[in-house]
Formats: C-alpha cells, structure tokens, sequence
C-alpha cells in the first residue's frame, strides 16, 4: 500500500472539510425552503419569485456538488461549482455588510436566526474555504493531467 506524505493528507482533510460544509449547509435548507427563502430576501437582492426558486434549488447544488468532492469523475466540476459558489457568498456577505444590513444569512439554516450576524466571520470562513477548494482543484487539475499525458 502507498504511502500518503503530509500534503496528501492536509489536502484530503481540506476535500472532506468542504464536503462537511456544504453537505451540512445543504441539508436544513432542504427541510426547510421556505425559511431560507425569508433568509434570501433578506439580502435584498433578487425578487421574491427568484428567491423562492433559488431556495429550492441552491441546496440541491451544495449537496450534489457537495458529494461530488468524493467522487474521481466529477470531483473537478464540483470544485468549479463549489469555488463559484463561494465567490457568489463573500460578495453577498460583504455586501450585506457594507449596506449594515442585520440578516439571518441562512448558511446552516435557520438555527442561526437568533444570533446577529458576525459578517468579518462569514467572510473568513468562506475565504478559509475558497482557499481549501482551489488548492483541491489544482491538486486535481495537476494530477488529471500528469496521469493522462497527451499523445
């Protein structure tokens, strides 16, 4: 049996804390569409409408591409996914922030409405998991294409 060094290590723990996340994100949003649309509107940037459409839908992005993180054929379409998802999430935080707005941003469910809203928090943690998914996409980038070398 191989070996794994250090970095390998590191980089499976940073593949399966995204896929925590987002499986972890995607599940109470599901069960609870309705409290995440009021969450949506709550940025106060797309219409009613919309955010009912984005609530049903967005969950079953974050969970299917959740679990794509594990899966070899489609691990680096998820990493795309999830990277673009992340990048639409710090905007909206610091958007939100910087409009001083005090929302339930919805994440995790509606276990977090009753807290208000730690944006430099939201943020660092995005970024902390922006930076993790990139490095498993080089890292998959890298490897798909040293095993597969064009002839």
């Amino acid at each position: 049996m191989a070996e794994l060094n250090p970095k390998a290590y590191l980089l499976l723990l940073a593949r399966l804390a995204i896929v925590a996340a987002f499986l972890m994100a995607a599940l109470p949003k599901i069960q609870d569409p309705v409290a995440f649309t009021n969450s949506i509107q709550g940025f106060r940037v797309v219409s009613y409408d919309l955010a009912t459409w984005i609530a049903i839908g967005l969950p079953w992005l974050e969970l299917i591409a959740g679990f794509g993180l594990l899966i070899p054929q489609i691990r680096r379409a998820s990493a795309i996914i999830i990277t673009i998802l992340l990048i639409t999430f710090i905007g909206l935080h610091a958007s939100a922030w910087i409009r001083g707005l005090d929302i339930n941003c919805g994440c995790f469910g509606v276990n977090e409405a009753h807290s208000a809203p730690n944006y430099l928090w939201l943020v660092l943690r995005n970024i902390g998991l922006l930076t993790a998914c990139i490095c498993v996409l080089i890292r998959d980038c890298r490897h798909t294409s040293s095993s597969h070398p064009m002839t």
